[in-house]
């Protein structure tokens, strides 16, 4: 197995769980816990999702994006089912990426008012509003958590 190989296993777990599968569960399918730290690790490496430092869940995944892996302001659900988006591009991303329709529960960051958006057939329906990124592209990387 390698790192691609498990990160399909991960976006499969999130899309059909709403979750993320643990370093446990992904043992389990694996065989040996040893590869699944050294494969989630050169992903986390490679910025192609974010492994937990926080006490107690360290090594766990806490980002496989755009999916989160706890309740954030942005929640996506269609008719497959709902996920955490880790921003507002994230919650973008979830829907392009399932080719699904589907809707965004959030808050307007000026306001703080409800945001009700949706997607059907790739068009996003409400076209006032912006969406705001609080550091350059360039630096996200730097505490993508933040970011």
């Amino acid at each position: 197995m390698d790192a691609l190989e498990l990160r399909l296993i991960v976006y499969r777990h999130f899309v059909e769980t709403g979750v993320a599968p643990t370093r446990a569960e992904l043992a389990q399918t694996v065989g040996a816990a040893e590869l699944v730290d050294a494969l989630l690790r050169e992903l986390h490496d490679r910025h192609m999702l974010v492994l937990d430092d926080r006490p107690g869940r360290q090594g766990e995944i806490r980002m496989a994006l755009p999916f989160a892996t706890e309740p954030t302001k942005w929640k996506v659900t269609t008719s497959q089912g709902a996920w955490w988006a880790n921003c507002a591009w994230d919650s973008l991303a979830i829907l392009a990426a399932l080719h699904s329709n589907g809707r965004i529960e959030s808050t307007w960051a000026d306001t703080g008012e409800p945001a009700h958006l949706t997607v059907a057939e790739g068009e996003l329906g409400h076209t006032e509003g912006y969406i705001c990124f609080p550091l350059p592209a360039s630096q996200w990387w730097d505490d993508i958590v933040f970011t």
